[in-house]
């Protein structure tokens, strides 16, 4: 419980992420996006695998690691930067853009896994901790169909 909370808010808030994160778990499931953490593990074990083949780990620190994310979020942006916003899902969903885009999602996610593998964070456990302090910062009530205010923080 958090210093100064009362027993009945922190119940009806453990209550309310619980029922949010089973809710968000289940379209996961649907849609065949990361289902578990164990997701996370497997593709850290075979990128893992992938280098360790090759002795690449000799060049894996989290600079580097940060700059070829950073180059394949990159890649990822120059094929959507000129799809027009109204039709850009729609595009994506062709071929061969859509594999295209595929594998650079892949390999933003597969860097990202490495990168938080060199910085020993739980990438899981900080995700969902996230999640949670966003869905305290901007409550459905007043957040609901409103743009974020980057300017005010």
């Amino acid at each position: 419980m958090r210093v100064g909370a009362c027993p009945g808010s922190e119940a009806c808030r453990a209550a309310i992420t619980v029922a949010t994160l089973s809710a968000w778990w289940g379209v996961c499931r649907l849609h065949g996006i990361l289902a578990a953490v164990s997701d996370l593990e497997a593709i850290r074990s075979a990128a893992r695998a992938f280098r360790e083949a090759r002795d690449w780990e000799q060049f894996q620190d989290p600079k580097s690691v940060l700059l070829a994310l950073v180059g394949e979020v990159g890649e990822l942006a120059e094929l959507l930067q000129w799809l027009p916003a109204d039709r850009a899902k729609e595009l994506i969903g062709h071929e061969p853009l859509h594999t295209r885009v595929a594998d650079e999602l892949a390999d933003v996610l597969v860097y990202l896994v490495g990168l938080a593998e060199q910085c020993e964070v739980d990438l899981g456990i900080a995700a969902l901790a996230k999640i949670e302090k966003s869905a305290a910062k901007h409550p459905v009530g007043t957040s609901r169909g409103v743009a974020p205010d980057r300017t005010a923080e």
